[in-house]
C-alpha cells in the first residue's frame, strides 16, 4: 500500500511539472469522449496550404500541431487542393473559385465551409499571409471551445490597423518595472544566443493578432542605434518574422550627437536630418520589414527638441521623414 501511495504521489508530481504554463492558451490539450468523436468526424485528415510564404507555413504547422494535440491525429500536408476533403488555407486569389470572390481587408480572414461534389472543405481565406495565420488560430480556437464547424461562414477584420506591444527591456537584460524575470531578448548588452523563447513569444502574440513588438526600453540606450547592434536587431526580427510579428525599436532623440558625433541634435539642422536618414536606411537594409520607431523626448530626463526651442512636431518629423520611404511608423 505504501509503495502504491508513493507511486501515486510521484505521478501527481510529474503531472504538475508537465503543465508549466509555457504554452499559455495554446496548450491544445487532448479532447475526450463525445467532443473527440465530434471533431474526428468533422475535421479532415488533410491540410492544404496554397500560399508559399513562411507565415502561411506557420499557419499550416499550427493546424498540424493543434489537430495532433487535441485529436491525436497527424494530418497529411499538401500544397494544392486535394481530391478529398481537406482544410484549405490560401488567399482569395489562390483559392480558384472554391469560395466566392470577396474583398478582405489586410489581416482579415474568412472561415468558410465549401463543397465540391462529395468533398467537404474547411477553407481559411485571407488577402495576405497574416490573415491566413490568424484564421488558423481562430479555427483551432473553435475546436478548443467546443464550437460547431458545420456550415462555417465567419469573417473577422482587425479593429485597429496598428497592433503593437511595447517592451521596456534594457540591453543588459533587466526590465524597467519588470517583475516577471529578465528580458527574453537581451542579456549582458547583447541579444541572447538562444532565441527560441522569442519565436515562441511571437507565436503567442500572433495568436491574438499582435503584429509588431518594440523590443527595448522607451528610455532608450543610445547604443542601439550604432552599427554594432544592427545585426542583433536583425536576429530578433528573423526569429519573429515567421509569425507575422515585426520588430520595432525605441531610440534616443539625442543620437545624432551621442552616436553620430555631430555637435547638435537640433531637428531643423540639415546635418541632423541627413544623419537620421542614413541611419534608418542602414536599419532597413538589414531589417526590411522593420515596423518603425518609438521615440520619447523631453520627459523623465530624456533630451528633446526643447533644448533648441523646437516643437515636438519638429522632432517627430525629422525622424518620420526618414521612415516614410520605408513605410515605417513613428510613435
Amino acid at each position: 500500500m505504501l509503495k502504491l501511495s508513493l507511486l501515486s504521489l510521484l505521478a501527481c508530481a510529474w503531472l504538475v511539472r508537465a503543465e508549466t504554463g509555457y504554452d499559455a492558451w495554446l496548450r491544445y490539450a487532448p479532447l475526450e469522449g463525445a467532443a473527440l468523436e465530434q471533431y474526428r468526424q468533422t475535421v479532415p485528415a488533410v491540410v492544404a496550404v496554397l500560399d508559399p510564404s513562411p507565415v502561411a507555413m506557420s499557419a499550416r504547422a499550427e493546424i498540424v500541431r493543434g489537430v495532433r494535440g487535441m485529436l491525436g491525429r497527424t494530418v497529411r500536408e499538401e500544397s494544392s487542393v486535394p481530391k478529398e476533403s481537406a482544410i484549405v488555407i490560401g488567399t482569395v486569389a489562390e483559392l480558384g473559385g472554391l469560395i466566392p470572390a470577396v474583398t478582405l481587408a489586410p489581416d482579415a480572414f474568412w472561415l468558410k465551409s465549401a463543397t465540391r461534389g462529395a468533398q467537404h472543405f474547411i477553407v481559411i481565406a485571407a488577402s495576405n499571409d497574416r490573415g491566413l495565420l490568424y484564421g488558423a488560430f481562430a479555427l483551432l480556437r473553435k475546436i478548443t471551445l467546443g464550437e460547431s464547424l458545420a456550415n462555417l461562414d465567419q469573417r473577422e477584420t482587425p479593429y485597429a490597423a496598428v497592433r503593437w506591444i511595447n517592451h521596456w527591456d534594457r540591453l543588459n537584460g533587466t526590465i524597467e518595472r519588470g517583475y516577471g524575470g529578465n528580458s527574453i531578448f537581451w542579456e549582458n548588452d547583447h541579444v541572447r544566443k538562444d532565441l527560441t523563447r522569442v519565436a515562441d513569444y511571437a507565436r503567442l502574440l500572433a495568436s491574438i493578432g499582435i503584429d509588431a513588438c518594440s523590443i527595448n526600453n522607451v528610455n532608450a540606450d543610445p547604443r542601439l542605434l550604432t552599427s554594432e547592434y544592427t545585426p542583433e536587431i536583425a536576429r530578433i526580427a528573423d526569429a519573429m518574422r515567421p509569425w507575422g510579428v515585426r520588430v520595432a525599436i525605441s531610440v534616443d532623440f539625442g543620437s545624432p550627437q551621442s552616436v553620430g558625433k555631430l555637435d547638435t541634435f537640433d531637428p531643423l539642422d540639415a546635418r541632423v536630418a541627413a544623419w537620421w536618414k542614413a541611419r534608418i536606411d542602414e536599419l532597413y537594409a538589414a531589417v526590411p520589414d522593420l515596423a518603425g520607431i518609438v521615440l520619447k523626448a523631453d520627459s523623465e530626463g530624456r533630451v528633446g527638441p526643447s533644448a533648441y526651442h523646437r516643437t515636438h512636431a519638429d522632432a517627430a518629423n525629422v525622424v518620420a521623414r526618414a521612415l516614410a520611404p520605408h513605410g515605417g511608423l513613428l510613435f
